[in-house]
């Protein structure tokens, strides 16, 4: 039996994967006027509902556009509309209730037998499973079936952190799955979307950086350059970020990559804030008396404004606080480098964190 209907003007059929309808939309046999209906639900979705689903229609609307046939095409867009008509016949009044609904209160579930809360996601793909490291060349610890439900916890890249009723946690492609939140209504996604999507609302601004000489007595440099990156955080976001982990790549002048070194950030940023990250060096007390072969104790780096906070009830930090993040490279020479967001984690208010954790 199909997991997944789809309705197409007058003519529905059924597909057995979250993944056959992104091949459908990357096809250009998906439009934004068809209708989709997720498994175990009674509900009905556009297709520009599902915000995965919508990008790869527009991409590909994109493409259709750009040749001449489609320029001209008058009727092309007729039978769209007259296709989204038919499907709005066919839906009738389970649409409407659909798209009347307001976000959930109490223990109301969002869709299928038992209800889902807007925290959880459903597994799109058969033989995937959870990974030791958000990569696609990451083990899998924790086999998954097809439509088993997982808690999503954070995100990665291109992978979701997920954990499953067991208490099994681990990494999944996010292709591989479909977060709840985003079959909600539209201030469902519009609320929730920063909490799972981080990433899309955090940036580096106003990076610069500068190599140092080697000094064999920074942590960790040993023999190699000393990359200074000095940057802004940008949060557009409704609510905090935290657990912030960047990238720093450095590459030769034809754009080609040397090297990438992870860096992790205690701290906030606040909701619809910017923050300058530094580096706030360890105490004298644990550096004096080192040998110059003894490695010194590592620095902290910290957004500035959770230093802040710090030194609000200690100014003396204010003589170990730097601005910037000193990266230790192994690279002896190279041409650019750059600051990226690598991972992070959202902090729900009050009321999205009510909305996510409902039973």
């Amino acid at each position: 039996m199909a997991q997944w209907l789809v309705t197409q003007g007058s003519h529905q059929f059924g597909v057995e994967s979250y993944a056959e309808l992104e091949s459908m939309a990357r096809r250009g046999d998906l439009s934004s006027g068809d209708m989709v209906q997720p498994p175990g639900s009674t509900d009905w979705l556009y297709v520009n509902e599902v915000p995965e689903l919508e990008q790869l229609v527009s991409r590909r609307r994109a493409v259709d556009d750009s040749a001449p046939a489609a320029r001209a095409g008058g009727t092309t867009l007729l039978g769209v509309l007259g296709a989204t008509l038919l499907g709005l016949i066919v839906v009738g009044g389970g649409l409407m209730l659909y798209l009347a609904r307001q976000i959930p209160e109490g223990d109301e579930g969002l869709i299928g037998e038992g209800g889902l809360s807007y925290s959880q996601m459903i597994v799109t793909e058969q033989g995937t499973g959870l990974r030791d490291e958000p990569s696609d060349g990451g083990r899998i610890t924790h086999a998954l079936t097809k439509d088993q439900v997982l808690e999503l916890l954070a995100k990665r890249d291109d992978f979701y952190r997920a954990r499953t009723d067991e208490g099994a946690e681990g990494w999944i492609p996010i292709h591989h799955v479909i977060p709840m939140y985003q079959l909600g209504g539209i201030e469902v996604r519009e609320e929730l979307d920063p909490l799972y999507n981080p990433d899309r609302y955090v940036d580096v601004a106003n990076a610069r950086w500068m190599q140092l000489p080697a000094d064999p007595k920074r942590p960790g440099a040993g023999l190699s350059n000393v990359t200074v990156f000095e940057f802004m955080i940008s949060n557009q976001a409704p609510y905090a970020m935290t657990d912030l982990v960047l990238l720093a790549t450095i590459k030769d002048a034809k754009g080609h990559e040397l090297e990438k070194v992870e860096l992790p950030v205690e701290g906030t940023i606040g909701p619809k804030e910017a923050t300058m990250v530094g580096t706030l060096a360890p105490p004298e007390e644990e550096t004096k008396g080192k040998s110059e072969d003894e490695p010194l104790p590592d620095p902290r780096v910290l957004t500035s404004s959770t230093f802040e906070d710090m030194a609000a009830s200690d100014p003396e930090l204010q003589l170990r606080w730097t601005s910037g993040i000193e990266v230790a490279m192994a690279t002896q020479e190279f041409t650019n480098a750059e600051i990226d967001i690598l991972e992070l984690r959202a902090v729900p208010d009050t009321e999205a964190e009510a909305l996510v954790r409902r039973p």
